[in-house]
C-alpha cells in the first residue's frame, strides 16, 4: 500500500523526470529545490535503487528511475482525468432519476416543474412512476419519492415541500338541497359520505376534524367507496354524496358552483 509521503515523493519524482532539472521542478510544485532534493533521496531509499543521475551541470534517468517512469506517468496522468472528470460531474446532472409520487404530489410538483427541469439538464432521464400506494422505495430502486408526511418509511430522509394541505368536505348543490342540513361533523353520519381508501387497504380512511385546537376523528360510511382522490369528488360533482378532498384539488370546481364547501369552521 501506497502512503501518503509516497504519493507525494512519486508525484516530485515525475515532475523532476519531465523538467530534468531540480530547481525548475520545485517551482512547478512551488517548493524549495532542497526540499524536492530531499523528497526524491528519501524515495530512491525507501525503493533501494538510485533514480537520477546527476552532476553539477546535467540530471537524467537510471534504468530504474525510466523504469519508474515510465510505469507511473500513465497512472498519475489517468488519475488526474479521473479527478477532472469527477470534478466536471459535479458541475452538471446526467443519467436517470427514478420518482415514484402520489398523483396529487404528480399534479401539484411534477407536472409544472419536469419540462424546465428537462430544459436545464438535457442529460437527465426522469422516470416517474405515478400511484397512490406507498412503496418501498430501496428495493423498488427509487431515488425519491412525494408522498404525504404521515406516509413515511422509517430510516430515510424526509424533506417538507409545499407545506400543510388542508382538506375540506364538499358536496353538489343539488344534493344539499335535497338533504337535512349539516352543521356540525356529527351531522354526517346521517349522509351519504363518498369513502376513499389508501390503494390495497380494505377499510376507508377516517375523516378528521380541528377546531379550537381540538381534532375529531369520524369512521363514516356511504355506498360509495373508492381509491382515487379524483374520483371521489367527480363523484361529490355527481350528487352522489359528500366529499373530504383537498382544497386545491377542486379550487376550480368551488369557483363554476359544481361544489359548495360546507363546515367551513
Amino acid at each position: 500500500m501506497i502512503s501518503s509521503s509516497d504519493f507525494v515523493a512519486l508525484k516530485t519524482f515525475l515532475m523532476v523526470a519531465e523538467q530534468l532539472n531540480f530547481r525548475a521542478a520545485a517551482e512547478q510544485l512551488g517548493l524549495s529545490a532542497s526540499a524536492v532534493s530531499q523528497q526524491i533521496a528519501a524515495l530512491e531509499q525507501r525503493l533501494g535503487v538510485r533514480l537520477f543521475n546527476r552532476t553539477t551541470r546535467s540530471v537524467s534517468l537510471t534504468d530504474d528511475g525510466q523504469a519508474l517512469y515510465q510505469h507511473a506517468a500513465p497512472l498519475l496522468e489517468n488519475l488526474t482525468q479521473a479527478f477532472g472528470n469527477a470534478q466536471s460531474r459535479s458541475h452538471s446532472l446526467r443519467g436517470t432519476l427514478r420518482i415514484h409520487a402520489f398523483r396529487s404530489a404528480a399534479q401539484r410538483f411534477l407536472d409544472r416543474k419536469v419540462p424546465g427541469f428537462l430544459a436545464t439538464w438535457p442529460d437527465v432521464r426522469i422516470d416517474i412512476t405515478t400511484q397512490d400506494a406507498p412503496i418501498e422505495l430501496v428495493s423498488g430502486g427509487y431515488d425519491l419519492s412525494l408522498r404525504l408526511g404521515e406516509v413515511l418509511d422509517p430510516g430515510l430522509v424526509a424533506v417538507p415541500v409545499g407545506g400543510r394541505l388542508h382538506q375540506i368536505v364538499v358536496a353538489s348543490p343539488a344534493y344539499l338541497a335535497s338533504h337535512a342540513p349539516i352543521r356540525h361533523p356529527n351531522d354526517l353520519r346521517q349522509h351519504n359520505c363518498i369513502g376513499w381508501r389508501w390503494p390495497g387497504a380494505v377499510l376507508p380512511a377516517t375523516w378528521q376534524f380541528r377546531h379550537n385546537n381540538q381534532t375529531l376523528t369520524l369512521p363514516l360510511s356511504g355506498n360509495l367507496v373508492v381509491d382515487d382522490r379524483e374520483r371521489q369528488y367527480q363523484a361529490a360533482i355527481a350528487g352522489v354524496g359528500l366529499a373530504q378532498v383537498t382544497a386545491e384539488r377542486v379550487e376550480t370546481h368551488l369557483a363554476s358552483g359544481a361544489l359548495v364547501r360546507i363546515l367551513t369552521a
